[in-house]
């Protein structure tokens, strides 16, 4: 999917009130937009929103198929007390989740925003609400692959001791919300 409407993801954004970083990356990739032409991924360049970088995330998607995370910043390394660069969707999603979980990358893939809400407790047992933001890129290879960007807007406490692994793996977010930029 090369075009989609620029005025939908802009609205999007205000309706979906985005906040802090994750508000920082929406406006950087509206930037990207050549009329209603979504961005490419070559045209994403991480290094100019350094800010950010601990947060971002790149997905390959075969929408239906399969799912690989190619790149996962520190902030989710953090989260999930480990890497997930290189893996399989199904490698850190517990089995209940895997339809729900390549479902929603495969709608982001497909050309819409995705903005994902996790409820949780912090290390003080505290509620903490985190959001994740899902944007997609142009490209499409031959083969049907298309890379989506994440970004988690949480980043670990400065005393936090070395993560561990999260022995239940990567829940999806308990609420979910996709707008078609189409």
């Amino acid at each position: 999917m090369h075009t989609a409407n620029k005025d939908l993801a802009i609205r999007a954004f205000e309706e979906l009130g985005l906040t802090g970083r994750n508000h920082t990356l929406a406006l950087y990739w509206l930037s990207l937009w050549n009329g209603d032409r979504l961005p490419t991924r070559a045209q994403f360049q991480p290094g100019r929103m350094r800010d950010l970088l601990p947060g971002i995330g790149i997905f390959q998607i075969r929408p239906g198929i399969s799912a690989h995370c190619r790149l996962a910043g520190t902030a989710i390394t953090r989260a999930l007390g480990r890497d997930l660069t290189g893996k399989n969707w199904q490698e850190y999603t517990p089995q209940a989740d895997w339809k729900l979980r390549l479902d929603r990358n495969s709608t982001i893939a497909m050309g819409s925003i995705g903005i994902g809400i996790r409820h949780g407790s912090d290390a003080q047992g505290r509620p903490e609400r985190i959001v994740e933001l899902q944007l997609p890129f142009a490209d499409m290879a031959e083969d049907g692959t298309r890379q989506i960007l994440f970004h988690l807007d949480w980043r670990a406490p400065e005393f936090t001791p070395k993560p561990q692994p999260v022995p239940e793996g990567a829940r999806i977010a308990d609420v979910f919300h996709a707008v078609a930029l189409n």
